[in-house]
């Protein structure tokens, strides 16, 4: 067993470390890119320091950026989904702390866990830290949820219940081994160690397949872009005559006023499929996210009504809910977005030629 535990190391080293020069190398190679290597790094950092190695001093090191795997984890999930996503103060704060919590248990109370023989301070501190990992992770989970329903790029749609489901699953069977492992002082079975190698290795088998294979788009394109931009000439008929229907309705009926616009609503408006409607205003109109498409049509209005001397005394908030916005904190911050300042500013005149028109 000894044999077939190096053999699945050596193998997930040597598949992870070339999935992280794939991405960090890859043309396109953003925030996303960049951080989905280091998170492979991480992983590899994991395979090495978990087996029964003497690393020297070079362990310090890889266990901390082993330690740093979930929080890594969460930073790529929301650089892979959120368009706008920048690293800040505190996502570096978070993960800080989850290294120096994450150091503490290796090579301190988590020791005396391990062996069974910790005080009921250490079990805490232990739990407390896995309660930490867990968090992240979970974190990770809601950023591939919680846009599900606005994302327009169906590859990324589809990513998004991939990893969703994939590492819930892997999850609930690594929550029940490690608090069974804290409770109960055991270390964790070799099979199940076997085991957790064999799904590293098969899940970095499977990204690699879909970074190499050559379709339409890479993986990396299908994942952080969108889909191949279609002309609107050589287009299907069906999508032809949505793509008109869409554009001449929201421009004469001005559908995007209605609050609670969905995508789903929408279709059922234009009497058509919603993964249809995702494609053509994806493909022909060049939106990722639902949200902007529609912002696309509110902020100019807002902009002009803002400029009107006619609504020069009405509220902000009025003009935000004639819009379809239901408060006014979601249209402040999409306004800020798209023209670099708030409502108020804009209408006191600072620096209208930064409130353009979005794309």
């Amino acid at each position: 067993m000894a044999t077939v535990d190096l053999v699945l190391r050596t193998a997930v080293t040597v598949e992870l470390a070339a999935l992280a020069t794939l991405l960090a190398l890859s043309p396109r190679a953003g925030l996303a890119a960049r951080l989905g290597a280091l998170f492979c790094g991480s992983v590899i950092a994991f395979v090495v320091t978990s087996a029964p190695l003497r690393l020297g001093a070079i362990v310090y090191p890889l266990t901390a950026l082993c330690v740093a795997k979930s929080a890594l984890f969460w930073l790529f999930a929301k650089a892979l989904f959120r368009e706008d996503f920048r690293v800040r103060r505190v996502h570096v704060a978070a993960t800080l702390t989850l290294v120096v919590l994450g150091l503490w248990h290796e090579f301190d109370f988590g020791r005396d866990v391990r062996a069974g023989t910790g005080a009921p301070f250490a079990v805490v501190g232990s739990l407390m830290y896995e309660g930490l990992v867990l968090a992240f992770v979970l974190a990770a989970l809601h950023e591939a949820w919680r846009g599900l329903a606005t994302d327009l790029v169906e590859n990324r749609r589809r990513l998004r219940v991939a990893l969703v489901a994939g590492v819930a699953a892997y999850l609930a069977i690594a929550v029940v081994v490690q608090f069974s492992n804290l409770t109960l002082g055991m270390r964790t079975a070799a099979p199940l160690v076997l085991a957790n190698l064999g799904l590293i290795l098969a899940a970095g088998f499977g990204t690699m397949l879909s970074l190499l294979q050559v379709r339409r788009a890479t993986w990396i394109d299908a994942a952080w872009g969108t889909d191949a931009e279609v002309a609107a000439d050589t287009a299907p008929a069906t999508e032809r005559a949505l793509l008109a229907a869409l554009t001449r309705r929201m421009t004469e009926e001005a559908l995007y006023r209605r609050e609670g616009l969905t995508i789903g609503a929408l279709a059922r408006t234009l009497g058509t499929q919603e993964y249809l409607l995702r494609r053509v205003i994806n493909r022909h109109l060049g939106y990722r996210n639902f949200n902007d498409f529609v912002h696309s049509y509110r902020i100019p209005e807002a902009c002009a009504r803002l400029r009107s001397q006619a609504e020069a005394r009405r509220p902000v908030l009025s003009i935000a809910l004639d819009l379809g916005y239901n408060s006014i904190g979601p249209f402040n911050r999409a306004f800020k977005a798209h023209t670099g300042m708030t409502p108020t500013e804009f209408r006191r005149g600072v620096a209208p030629q930064a409130a353009s028109a979005p794309d």
